[in-house]
Protein backbone atom coordinates (compact mmCIF):
# COMPACT_ATOMS: atom_id res chain seq x y z
CA UNK A 1 0.00 0.00 0.00
CA UNK A 2 3.05 2.08 0.90
CA UNK A 3 4.22 1.94 -2.79
CA UNK A 4 0.98 2.65 -4.36
CA UNK A 5 0.43 5.42 -2.01
CA UNK A 6 4.17 7.03 -3.41
CA UNK A 7 3.37 6.37 -7.12
CA UNK A 8 -0.08 8.36 -6.71
CA UNK A 9 2.48 11.15 -5.12
CA UNK A 10 5.05 10.96 -7.66
CA UNK A 11 1.92 10.82 -10.55
CA UNK A 12 0.13 14.03 -9.04
CA UNK A 13 3.57 15.84 -8.77
CA UNK A 14 4.32 15.41 -11.80
CA UNK A 15 0.88 16.41 -13.30
CA UNK A 16 0.76 19.15 -11.12
CA UNK A 17 4.73 20.70 -11.65
CA UNK A 18 3.50 19.95 -15.49
CA UNK A 19 0.26 21.98 -15.39
CA UNK A 20 2.18 24.54 -14.09
CA UNK A 21 5.11 24.78 -16.31
CA UNK A 22 2.35 24.68 -19.25
CA UNK A 23 0.31 27.56 -17.62
CA UNK A 24 3.13 29.65 -16.97
CA UNK A 25 4.84 29.02 -20.52
CA UNK A 26 1.40 30.53 -21.36
CA UNK A 27 1.45 33.16 -19.32
CA UNK A 28 4.74 34.35 -20.65
CA UNK A 29 3.87 33.04 -24.32
CA UNK A 30 0.84 35.55 -24.23
CA UNK A 31 2.66 38.81 -22.81
CA UNK A 32 3.94 38.45 -26.57
CA UNK A 33 0.80 37.25 -28.42
CA UNK A 34 -2.91 37.72 -28.20
CA UNK A 35 -4.96 34.91 -26.18
CA UNK A 36 -6.90 32.40 -27.47
CA UNK A 37 -10.66 33.10 -28.80
CA UNK A 38 -9.90 36.86 -29.27
CA UNK A 39 -11.17 38.66 -32.74
CA UNK A 40 -10.51 42.24 -33.89
CA UNK A 41 -13.37 43.84 -35.72
CA UNK A 42 -14.52 40.00 -37.01
CA UNK A 43 -10.82 38.63 -37.79
CA UNK A 44 -9.22 36.26 -35.58
CA UNK A 45 -5.89 36.99 -34.42
CA UNK A 46 -5.53 34.20 -31.77
CA UNK A 47 -2.01 33.43 -30.94
CA UNK A 48 -1.20 36.64 -33.65
CA UNK A 49 1.66 39.04 -32.57
CA UNK A 50 1.41 42.43 -33.66
CA UNK A 51 2.73 43.03 -36.98
CA UNK A 52 1.16 39.91 -38.17
CA UNK A 53 -2.27 41.04 -36.75
CA UNK A 54 -1.37 44.62 -37.80
CA UNK A 55 -1.46 43.61 -41.67
CA UNK A 56 -4.94 41.70 -41.09
CA UNK A 57 -6.50 44.66 -39.78
CA UNK A 58 -5.25 46.73 -42.60
CA UNK A 59 -7.18 44.67 -44.91
CA UNK A 60 -10.06 45.41 -43.76
CA UNK A 61 -9.54 49.26 -43.14
CA UNK A 62 -10.15 50.38 -46.83
CA UNK A 63 -12.67 48.48 -48.15
CA UNK A 64 -14.79 51.56 -48.29
CA UNK A 65 -15.99 51.98 -51.43
CA UNK A 66 -18.42 54.08 -53.38
CA UNK A 67 -20.93 53.11 -56.21
CA UNK A 68 -22.63 55.89 -57.92
CA UNK A 69 -25.65 55.19 -60.30
CA UNK A 70 -26.97 57.52 -63.33
CA UNK A 71 -30.41 57.95 -64.12
CA UNK A 72 -30.02 55.67 -67.33
CA UNK A 73 -28.32 53.08 -64.59
CA UNK A 74 -24.46 52.77 -65.86
CA UNK A 75 -22.66 53.03 -62.35
CA UNK A 76 -19.49 54.53 -61.70
CA UNK A 77 -17.22 52.16 -59.48
CA UNK A 78 -14.71 54.31 -56.69
CA UNK A 79 -12.30 52.03 -55.09
CA UNK A 80 -11.98 53.17 -51.42
CA UNK A 81 -8.62 52.56 -51.49
CA UNK A 82 -8.11 55.41 -54.11
CA UNK A 83 -9.57 58.45 -51.95
CA UNK A 84 -9.21 56.97 -48.28
CA UNK A 85 -6.04 57.14 -46.30
CA UNK A 86 -4.99 56.12 -42.28
CA UNK A 87 -2.62 56.87 -39.62
CA UNK A 88 -1.08 53.28 -39.50
CA UNK A 89 0.74 54.69 -36.29
CA UNK A 90 -2.94 55.36 -34.65
CA UNK A 91 -4.19 51.81 -35.97
CA UNK A 92 -0.31 50.17 -34.62
CA UNK A 93 -1.03 51.81 -31.32
CA UNK A 94 -5.09 50.96 -30.91
CA UNK A 95 -4.28 47.19 -31.90
CA UNK A 96 -1.11 47.23 -29.26
CA UNK A 97 -3.58 48.62 -26.24
CA UNK A 98 -6.04 46.02 -27.03
CA UNK A 99 -2.98 43.44 -26.64
CA UNK A 100 -1.98 45.49 -23.71
CA UNK A 101 -5.65 45.54 -22.41
CA UNK A 102 -4.99 41.02 -22.08
CA UNK A 103 -4.17 39.58 -18.70
CA UNK A 104 -2.04 36.89 -19.88
CA UNK A 105 -2.42 35.55 -16.09
CA UNK A 106 -6.14 34.69 -17.77
CA UNK A 107 -5.36 33.01 -20.84
CA UNK A 108 -6.70 29.87 -19.79
CA UNK A 109 -10.36 31.67 -18.89
CA UNK A 110 -9.87 32.92 -22.72
CA UNK A 111 -10.03 29.34 -23.87
CA UNK A 112 -13.63 28.96 -22.77
CA UNK A 113 -14.25 32.64 -23.17
CA UNK A 114 -14.52 34.72 -26.52
CA UNK A 115 -13.18 37.87 -26.63
CA UNK A 116 -14.51 40.41 -29.52
CA UNK A 117 -12.75 44.16 -29.69
CA UNK A 118 -14.23 46.71 -32.32
CA UNK A 119 -12.23 49.20 -33.49
CA UNK A 120 -12.72 51.82 -36.08
CA UNK A 121 -9.61 53.49 -37.46
CA UNK A 122 -10.04 56.94 -38.61
CA UNK A 123 -10.64 57.56 -42.44
CA UNK A 124 -9.05 60.58 -44.56
CA UNK A 125 -10.64 61.42 -47.21
CA UNK A 126 -9.03 63.27 -49.96
CA UNK A 127 -12.05 65.49 -51.04
CA UNK A 128 -9.77 66.56 -53.97
CA UNK A 129 -8.69 63.06 -55.89
CA UNK A 130 -12.73 62.17 -55.15
CA UNK A 131 -13.93 64.80 -57.28
CA UNK A 132 -11.34 64.27 -60.20
CA UNK A 133 -12.35 60.67 -60.46
CA UNK A 134 -16.00 61.52 -60.66
CA UNK A 135 -15.34 64.74 -63.38
CA UNK A 136 -12.63 62.19 -65.22
CA UNK A 137 -16.07 59.99 -65.46
CA UNK A 138 -18.88 60.61 -68.06
CA UNK A 139 -20.86 62.61 -65.45
CA UNK A 140 -17.89 65.41 -66.08
CA UNK A 141 -18.70 65.39 -69.78
CA UNK A 142 -22.39 66.15 -69.50
CA UNK A 143 -23.95 69.77 -69.48
CA UNK A 144 -24.21 71.71 -66.36
CA UNK A 145 -27.17 73.18 -65.33
CA UNK A 146 -26.89 77.17 -65.38
CA UNK A 147 -30.08 78.95 -64.81
CA UNK A 148 -28.28 81.81 -67.63
CA UNK A 149 -28.26 78.85 -71.08
CA UNK A 150 -31.50 79.28 -73.21
CA UNK A 151 -32.81 77.79 -76.62
CA UNK A 152 -32.36 79.55 -79.54
CA UNK A 153 -32.25 78.86 -83.53
CA UNK A 154 -28.90 78.92 -85.31
CA UNK A 155 -27.78 79.19 -89.06
CA UNK A 156 -24.64 77.59 -90.46
CA UNK A 157 -23.69 77.35 -94.03
CA UNK A 158 -23.39 73.75 -93.29
CA UNK A 159 -26.58 72.73 -91.28
CA UNK A 160 -28.46 75.65 -92.16
CA UNK A 161 -31.16 76.49 -89.28
CA UNK A 162 -31.30 74.43 -86.36
CA UNK A 163 -32.25 74.71 -82.89
CA UNK A 164 -29.50 74.38 -80.05
CA UNK A 165 -31.49 73.75 -76.72
CA UNK A 166 -28.87 72.84 -74.13
CA UNK A 167 -31.25 73.54 -71.25
CA UNK A 168 -33.03 70.35 -70.20
CA UNK A 169 -31.63 67.26 -68.39
CA UNK A 170 -28.88 69.38 -66.98
CA UNK A 171 -26.52 68.17 -64.52
CA UNK A 172 -26.32 70.30 -61.24
CA UNK A 173 -22.81 69.99 -60.48
CA UNK A 174 -23.06 71.69 -57.09
CA UNK A 175 -25.43 69.18 -55.48
CA UNK A 176 -23.42 65.70 -57.12
CA UNK A 177 -20.34 67.65 -55.04
CA UNK A 178 -22.21 67.51 -52.11
CA UNK A 179 -23.91 64.05 -52.57
CA UNK A 180 -20.93 62.42 -53.43
CA UNK A 181 -18.89 64.42 -50.44
CA UNK A 182 -21.84 63.50 -48.09
CA UNK A 183 -21.97 59.54 -49.22
CA UNK A 184 -18.22 59.03 -48.76
CA UNK A 185 -18.45 61.01 -45.04
CA UNK A 186 -20.99 58.91 -43.83
CA UNK A 187 -19.95 56.40 -45.98
CA UNK A 188 -23.24 54.75 -46.97
CA UNK A 189 -21.31 53.33 -50.31
CA UNK A 190 -24.19 54.04 -52.76
CA UNK A 191 -25.86 57.06 -54.72
CA UNK A 192 -29.06 56.89 -56.76
CA UNK A 193 -28.60 60.08 -59.06
CA UNK A 194 -32.15 59.78 -60.24
CA UNK A 195 -33.77 59.60 -56.96
CA UNK A 196 -31.56 62.49 -55.35
CA UNK A 197 -32.57 64.84 -58.47
CA UNK A 198 -29.33 65.66 -59.31
CA UNK A 199 -30.93 66.69 -63.18
CA UNK A 200 -32.71 69.82 -63.85
CA UNK A 201 -34.40 72.33 -66.53
CA UNK A 202 -33.71 75.75 -67.06
CA UNK A 203 -37.46 77.13 -66.35
CA UNK A 204 -38.25 78.49 -70.14
CA UNK A 205 -39.14 81.96 -70.70
CA UNK A 206 -41.65 83.59 -72.41
CA UNK A 207 -39.44 84.48 -75.32
CA UNK A 208 -38.11 80.89 -75.73
CA UNK A 209 -41.79 79.35 -75.62
CA UNK A 210 -42.24 81.27 -78.53
CA UNK A 211 -39.24 80.14 -80.32
CA UNK A 212 -40.04 76.75 -79.68
CA UNK A 213 -43.20 76.90 -81.46
CA UNK A 214 -42.32 78.41 -84.74
CA UNK A 215 -39.30 75.61 -84.68
CA UNK A 216 -41.79 73.35 -84.62
CA UNK A 217 -43.13 75.05 -87.42
CA UNK A 218 -40.46 75.64 -89.04
CA UNK A 219 -38.72 71.88 -88.51
CA UNK A 220 -41.66 70.22 -90.67
CA UNK A 221 -40.20 72.30 -93.24
CA UNK A 222 -36.86 71.59 -93.02
CA UNK A 223 -36.89 67.91 -92.77
CA UNK A 224 -36.80 67.36 -96.52
CA UNK A 225 -34.44 65.18 -98.11
CA UNK A 226 -33.94 64.80 -101.81
CA UNK A 227 -31.57 64.07 -104.55
CA UNK A 228 -31.70 65.90 -108.01
CA UNK A 229 -29.69 62.94 -110.53
CA UNK A 230 -28.92 65.29 -113.17
CA UNK A 231 -28.49 64.12 -116.97
CA UNK A 232 -25.27 65.04 -116.64
CA UNK A 233 -23.94 62.94 -114.06
CA UNK A 234 -24.15 65.38 -111.54
CA UNK A 235 -25.90 64.21 -107.91
CA UNK A 236 -27.18 67.69 -106.10
CA UNK A 237 -28.73 66.99 -102.61
CA UNK A 238 -32.26 69.11 -101.53
CA UNK A 239 -31.62 68.92 -97.42
CA UNK A 240 -32.17 71.16 -94.61
CA UNK A 241 -29.48 73.03 -95.38
CA UNK A 242 -30.48 74.04 -98.71
CA UNK A 243 -34.36 74.48 -98.12
CA UNK A 244 -33.16 76.98 -95.01
CA UNK A 245 -31.53 79.10 -98.05
CA UNK A 246 -34.93 79.32 -99.87
CA UNK A 247 -37.43 80.44 -96.64
CA UNK A 248 -39.18 83.92 -96.96
CA UNK A 249 -37.91 86.41 -93.98
CA UNK A 250 -39.77 89.83 -93.09
CA UNK A 251 -37.82 93.43 -93.31
CA UNK A 252 -36.39 92.19 -89.57
CA UNK A 253 -34.92 88.85 -90.99
CA UNK A 254 -37.56 86.90 -89.46
CA UNK A 255 -39.57 83.97 -90.72
CA UNK A 256 -42.47 84.68 -92.19
CA UNK A 257 -45.60 82.14 -91.48
CA UNK A 258 -48.71 81.51 -93.00
CA UNK A 259 -51.57 79.20 -91.33
CA UNK A 260 -48.82 77.23 -89.40
CA UNK A 261 -46.86 76.69 -91.82
CA UNK A 262 -42.91 78.40 -92.71
CA UNK A 263 -43.28 80.18 -96.32
CA UNK A 264 -40.97 79.22 -99.29
CA UNK A 265 -39.84 82.69 -101.03
CA UNK A 266 -40.68 81.95 -104.72
CA UNK A 267 -37.61 83.93 -105.74
CA UNK A 268 -35.12 82.06 -104.25
CA UNK A 269 -36.17 78.77 -105.28
CA UNK A 270 -36.01 80.23 -108.83
CA UNK A 271 -32.63 81.20 -108.54
CA UNK A 272 -31.69 78.29 -106.86
CA UNK A 273 -32.50 75.74 -109.75
CA UNK A 274 -31.49 78.55 -112.17
CA UNK A 275 -27.46 77.93 -110.10
CA UNK A 276 -28.19 74.52 -110.66
CA UNK A 277 -28.76 75.15 -114.97
CA UNK A 278 -25.83 77.42 -114.92
CA UNK A 279 -23.45 75.22 -113.00
CA UNK A 280 -24.21 71.65 -114.90
CA UNK A 281 -26.50 72.20 -117.90
CA UNK A 282 -24.00 71.93 -120.91
CA UNK A 283 -26.22 72.91 -124.02
CA UNK A 284 -24.54 75.91 -124.68
CA UNK A 285 -20.95 75.39 -123.70
CA UNK A 286 -18.51 74.02 -124.81
CA UNK A 287 -18.14 70.21 -124.96
CA UNK A 288 -14.70 67.89 -124.60
CA UNK A 289 -13.51 64.83 -126.34
CA UNK A 290 -10.92 62.06 -126.25
CA UNK A 291 -10.32 61.21 -130.27
CA UNK A 292 -9.40 58.43 -131.77
CA UNK A 293 -6.33 59.78 -133.04
CA UNK A 294 -4.91 60.73 -129.85
CA UNK A 295 -5.59 64.20 -127.77
CA UNK A 296 -8.57 65.86 -126.19
CA UNK A 297 -10.32 68.41 -128.40
CA UNK A 298 -12.88 71.41 -127.22
CA UNK A 299 -16.21 71.77 -129.42
CA UNK A 300 -17.56 75.04 -128.55
CA UNK A 301 -21.31 75.63 -128.95
CA UNK A 302 -22.95 76.66 -132.67
CA UNK A 303 -26.26 76.53 -134.46
CA UNK A 304 -25.49 73.37 -135.12
CA UNK A 305 -25.03 71.77 -131.77
CA UNK A 306 -28.10 69.48 -130.52
CA UNK A 307 -26.81 67.28 -127.70
CA UNK A 308 -26.96 68.51 -124.22
CA UNK A 309 -28.79 69.38 -120.98
CA UNK A 310 -31.33 72.25 -120.28
CA UNK A 311 -33.19 72.53 -117.55
CA UNK A 312 -36.78 74.07 -117.92
CA UNK A 313 -36.03 76.77 -115.02
CA UNK A 314 -39.23 78.33 -114.56
CA UNK A 315 -40.96 74.82 -114.80
CA UNK A 316 -38.80 73.12 -112.66
CA UNK A 317 -38.46 76.29 -109.86
CA UNK A 318 -42.60 76.10 -109.96
CA UNK A 319 -42.57 72.06 -109.40
CA UNK A 320 -39.64 72.63 -106.58
CA UNK A 321 -41.87 74.52 -104.29
CA UNK A 322 -45.18 72.52 -104.68
CA UNK A 323 -42.69 69.95 -103.57
CA UNK A 324 -41.11 71.11 -100.69
CA UNK A 325 -44.34 72.81 -99.39
CA UNK A 326 -46.06 69.26 -99.72
CA UNK A 327 -43.61 68.11 -97.37
CA UNK A 328 -42.88 64.48 -99.07
CA UNK A 329 -39.34 64.15 -99.51
CA UNK A 330 -38.94 62.33 -102.96
CA UNK A 331 -36.07 60.61 -102.58
CA UNK A 332 -34.53 61.07 -105.91
CA UNK A 333 -35.76 62.92 -108.99
CA UNK A 334 -34.56 64.53 -112.56
CA UNK A 335 -35.48 67.67 -113.22
CA UNK A 336 -37.67 69.09 -116.26
CA UNK A 337 -35.39 69.56 -119.13
CA UNK A 338 -35.94 71.12 -122.19
CA UNK A 339 -33.53 69.03 -123.88
CA UNK A 340 -31.81 66.18 -122.07
CA UNK A 341 -28.82 64.32 -122.71
CA UNK A 342 -29.34 60.79 -121.96
CA UNK A 343 -26.69 58.59 -123.59
CA UNK A 344 -23.64 60.44 -121.47
CA UNK A 345 -21.19 63.02 -121.15
CA UNK A 346 -17.54 63.82 -121.57
CA UNK A 347 -16.92 62.36 -117.98
CA UNK A 348 -18.33 58.83 -119.26
CA UNK A 349 -17.26 59.27 -122.61
CA UNK A 350 -20.89 59.76 -123.91
CA UNK A 351 -22.22 56.70 -122.80
CA UNK A 352 -19.33 54.76 -124.57
CA UNK A 353 -21.56 54.50 -128.05
CA UNK A 354 -21.28 57.23 -130.14
CA UNK A 355 -20.59 58.28 -133.80
CA UNK A 356 -16.76 59.92 -133.96
CA UNK A 357 -16.08 62.46 -137.20
CA UNK A 358 -12.72 63.12 -137.65
CA UNK A 359 -12.62 66.02 -140.11
CA UNK A 360 -8.57 66.55 -140.03
CA UNK A 361 -8.32 62.57 -141.24
CA UNK A 362 -11.29 62.45 -143.26
CA UNK A 363 -12.26 59.39 -141.01
CA UNK A 364 -15.78 58.06 -139.31
CA UNK A 365 -15.82 55.72 -136.39
CA UNK A 366 -18.33 54.20 -134.97
CA UNK A 367 -17.94 52.73 -130.97
CA UNK A 368 -20.74 50.48 -129.07
CA UNK A 369 -19.95 50.32 -125.39
CA UNK A 370 -16.33 52.01 -125.71
CA UNK A 371 -15.54 48.91 -128.09
CA UNK A 372 -14.74 49.92 -132.07
CA UNK A 373 -17.28 48.25 -133.96
CA UNK A 374 -17.21 50.14 -137.38
CA UNK A 375 -14.79 52.62 -139.24
CA UNK A 376 -14.69 53.75 -142.89
CA UNK A 377 -13.23 56.85 -144.81
CA UNK A 378 -15.80 59.65 -145.80
CA UNK A 379 -15.28 62.79 -147.60
CA UNK A 380 -17.05 65.94 -145.51
CA UNK A 381 -17.95 69.38 -146.49
CA UNK A 382 -15.46 71.22 -149.16
CA UNK A 383 -13.13 73.83 -147.08
CA UNK A 384 -12.77 75.52 -150.57
CA UNK A 385 -15.69 77.16 -150.83
CA UNK A 386 -16.69 77.44 -147.51
CA UNK A 387 -19.16 74.63 -147.00
CA UNK A 388 -16.95 72.37 -143.91
CA UNK A 389 -18.89 70.18 -142.20
CA UNK A 390 -19.04 72.33 -138.37
CA UNK A 391 -17.55 70.59 -135.56
CA UNK A 392 -20.61 70.03 -133.34
CA UNK A 393 -21.89 67.73 -130.64
CA UNK A 394 -25.19 66.37 -132.01
CA UNK A 395 -27.11 63.57 -132.45
CA UNK A 396 -29.18 61.07 -134.72
CA UNK A 397 -32.11 63.11 -135.31
CA UNK A 398 -33.59 60.44 -137.72
CA UNK A 399 -33.29 57.57 -140.68
CA UNK A 400 -34.46 57.10 -143.68
CA UNK A 401 -34.09 55.03 -146.89
CA UNK A 402 -33.82 56.27 -150.78
CA UNK A 403 -34.35 60.09 -150.24
CA UNK A 404 -33.71 62.79 -152.94
CA UNK A 405 -31.32 65.89 -151.47
CA UNK A 406 -31.87 69.06 -152.44
CA UNK A 407 -30.05 71.88 -151.96
CA UNK A 408 -28.82 75.20 -153.84
CA UNK A 409 -27.48 73.79 -157.45
CA UNK A 410 -27.92 69.95 -156.75
CA UNK A 411 -30.01 67.30 -156.49
CA UNK A 412 -28.95 63.75 -155.37
CA UNK A 413 -30.31 60.70 -154.43
CA UNK A 414 -28.87 59.04 -152.08
CA UNK A 415 -30.23 55.25 -150.44
CA UNK A 416 -29.08 55.79 -146.71
CA UNK A 417 -29.92 58.71 -144.95
CA UNK A 418 -29.35 59.85 -141.56
CA UNK A 419 -29.55 63.57 -140.24
CA UNK A 420 -27.40 64.63 -137.69
CA UNK A 421 -27.97 68.44 -137.42
CA UNK A 422 -30.05 70.53 -139.42
CA UNK A 423 -29.71 69.65 -142.69
CA UNK A 424 -26.34 67.99 -142.17
CA UNK A 425 -26.28 64.15 -142.03
CA UNK A 426 -24.09 60.68 -143.07
CA UNK A 427 -25.20 58.90 -146.17
CA UNK A 428 -23.86 57.47 -149.42
CA UNK A 429 -22.20 58.78 -152.48
CA UNK A 430 -22.49 56.64 -155.45
CA UNK A 431 -21.28 59.47 -157.24
CA UNK A 432 -17.26 59.12 -155.80
CA UNK A 433 -15.30 56.32 -157.04
CA UNK A 434 -12.85 58.06 -153.71
CA UNK A 435 -13.24 58.29 -149.72
CA UNK A 436 -10.58 59.87 -147.20
CA UNK A 437 -7.38 62.11 -148.02
CA UNK A 438 -7.56 65.26 -148.65
CA UNK A 439 -10.49 65.70 -151.42
CA UNK A 440 -12.60 67.80 -148.65
CA UNK A 441 -9.93 70.70 -149.34
CA UNK A 442 -11.53 71.50 -152.95
CA UNK A 443 -13.99 68.58 -153.78
CA UNK A 444 -15.94 68.12 -150.85
CA UNK A 445 -19.65 67.71 -149.64
CA UNK A 446 -21.88 70.83 -148.92
CA UNK A 447 -21.48 69.66 -145.79
CA UNK A 448 -22.78 66.26 -145.36
CA UNK A 449 -20.44 63.50 -144.34
CA UNK A 450 -20.47 61.44 -147.57
CA UNK A 451 -19.67 57.87 -147.41
CA UNK A 452 -19.05 54.78 -149.42
CA UNK A 453 -22.12 53.08 -149.87
CA UNK A 454 -21.20 49.18 -149.06
CA UNK A 455 -19.93 51.14 -145.46
CA UNK A 456 -23.30 53.29 -145.13
CA UNK A 457 -25.73 50.32 -145.69
CA UNK A 458 -23.91 48.54 -142.64
CA UNK A 459 -23.43 51.45 -140.47
CA UNK A 460 -27.56 52.18 -141.14
CA UNK A 461 -28.66 48.67 -140.13
CA UNK A 462 -26.27 48.97 -136.71
CA UNK A 463 -27.14 52.55 -136.03
CA UNK A 464 -30.16 53.86 -133.36
CA UNK A 465 -32.38 57.13 -133.50
CA UNK A 466 -30.33 59.85 -130.50
CA UNK A 467 -27.23 57.89 -130.97
CA UNK A 468 -24.12 61.03 -130.15
CA UNK A 469 -22.45 62.28 -133.12
CA UNK A 470 -19.23 64.32 -132.30
CA UNK A 471 -18.03 66.20 -135.59
CA UNK A 472 -14.58 67.54 -134.73
CA UNK A 473 -10.89 68.55 -136.44
CA UNK A 474 -7.94 68.46 -134.47
CA UNK A 475 -4.90 69.77 -135.42
CA UNK A 476 -2.19 69.20 -132.92
CA UNK A 477 -0.34 72.32 -131.42
CA UNK A 478 2.62 73.68 -132.23
CA UNK A 479 5.04 74.82 -129.17
CA UNK A 480 8.17 75.15 -130.43
CA UNK A 481 8.54 79.01 -129.98
CA UNK A 482 6.05 81.87 -129.23
CA UNK A 483 5.82 82.71 -133.44
CA UNK A 484 4.01 78.97 -134.01
CA UNK A 485 2.09 79.52 -131.50
CA UNK A 486 0.59 82.48 -132.73
CA UNK A 487 0.11 81.06 -136.34
CA UNK A 488 -1.89 78.38 -134.85
CA UNK A 489 -4.21 80.88 -133.41
CA UNK A 490 -4.35 82.49 -136.71
CA UNK A 491 -5.38 79.00 -138.34
CA UNK A 492 -8.29 78.23 -135.38
CA UNK A 493 -9.64 81.79 -135.78
CA UNK A 494 -9.40 80.84 -139.90
CA UNK A 495 -11.11 77.76 -139.32
CA UNK A 496 -13.94 79.25 -137.07
CA UNK A 497 -14.30 81.79 -140.15
CA UNK A 498 -14.93 79.11 -142.29
CA UNK A 499 -17.65 77.45 -140.46
CA UNK A 500 -19.52 80.62 -139.80
CA UNK A 501 -19.33 81.24 -143.82
CA UNK A 502 -21.04 77.79 -144.27
CA UNK A 503 -23.34 77.69 -141.68
CA UNK A 504 -24.87 81.01 -143.57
Amino acid sequence: MKRIGIILITILSFLLITFAGLYFFGVFYFRHWFCPNTYINGVNVTNQNFNVCDALINEGVVNHNLVIEDSDGTQIYIDGSEIYSYNYNEIGNAIQYIKDSQNPYLWVKCIFEKHEYVYHPTRYLDDKKLMQIVKNSNLGKKDRFDPKRHAEIKYTEENGYELIDDTQNLLDWELLNNLVMEASVEDTGYINLKEAGVYKDVERTEEEKKLLSDWNKLEKTLDFNMTYKLATGEEIPVDGAVISKLLLLDENGDFVFEDGEAVIDSDKVHAFVQDMSDKYDNFYKDKYFNTTSGGTVSIPYTRYTTYGSLMNVNEEAAELEEIIKSHKSPGEREPIYIKKEDRGTYANNYGGTYVEVDITNQHMYYYVNNALVFDTDVVTGCKANGNMTPDCVCFILNKARNVTLIGPGYESFVYYWMCITGQIGIHDATWRRTFGGEIYLWGGSHGCINTPINKMSELYEMMEIGTPVIVHHYEPPVTDDLEDTEEETEDTESVETDTEEETE
